[in-house]
């Protein structure tokens, strides 16, 4: 006998989509402590980008920013919960890597050529990049008391971790986000769970 309210029920598609929203959050959380201890090399961006485009653009932000949220109150280097600014700013930007991959899913399915995705994904491992290390900058001055002269020391300071960390993700993007993207798309479609 059913006990369960009528509308209650889960597909078998919903239980997958559920395990699949639980694998990638700790994907996420894992790549980051993989590579915490490694200067400028993260994979959290691209892994929570790509989860977008698995899961679409709300389920993709979300488990982006749980994920992050795990990752930062955990990291090895140090917590982030010591710095609630910071903290709220790394998940918001790493969860708009998992908004902007469900966004972009159908359009870059539609570029055919290689080179053209990978610059495509280099350009949007710059950009999200950027956000991420401009949202965590400000955080610093935000905490301490923004002043003009807070602000330019903490973007000064941090200029050369700026250019590695953009540099790097940017490189990581073109060179392992077009083969992962399809790869992602492979087995989604496999296991039929095209996104809704």
């Amino acid at each position: 006998m059913k006990t369960s309210k009528p509308g209650m029920e889960l597909s078998l598609q919903d239980y997958r989509r559920f395990a699949l929203m639980s694998l990638w959050t700790g994907l996420i959380a894992t790549v980051g402590f993989v590579f915490a201890l490694i200067p400028n090399l993260e994979l959290v961006t691209l892994s929570a980008f790509l989860g977008g485009v698995a899961l679409g653009a709300s389920r993709g932000m979300m488990v982006a920013m749980l994920g992050e949220a795990i990752f930062s109150a955990l990291n090895p280097v140090g917590s982030g919960l010591g710095f609630p600014i910071l903290y709220l700013f790394q998940i918001v930007s790493v969860g708009l890597s998992g908004l902007l991959g469900g966004w972009l899913r159908y359009p870059l399915q539609k570029l055919k050529n290689h080179l053209v995705l990978a610059v495509s994904f280099g350009v949007i491992g710059f950009v999200l990049t950027l956000v991420f290390d401009s949202l965590t900058a400000l955080s610093f001055p935000l905490s301490a008391g923004l002043t003009e002269g807070t602000l330019w020391a903490t973007l000064t300071t941090g200029l050369v971790f700026f250019v590695m960390h953009m540099s790097s993700n940017t490189i990581l993007f073109a060179l392992f986000g077009t083969g992962l993207f399809r790869l992602v798309q492979r087995q989604i479609q496999m296991h039929n769970l095209v996104r809704v």
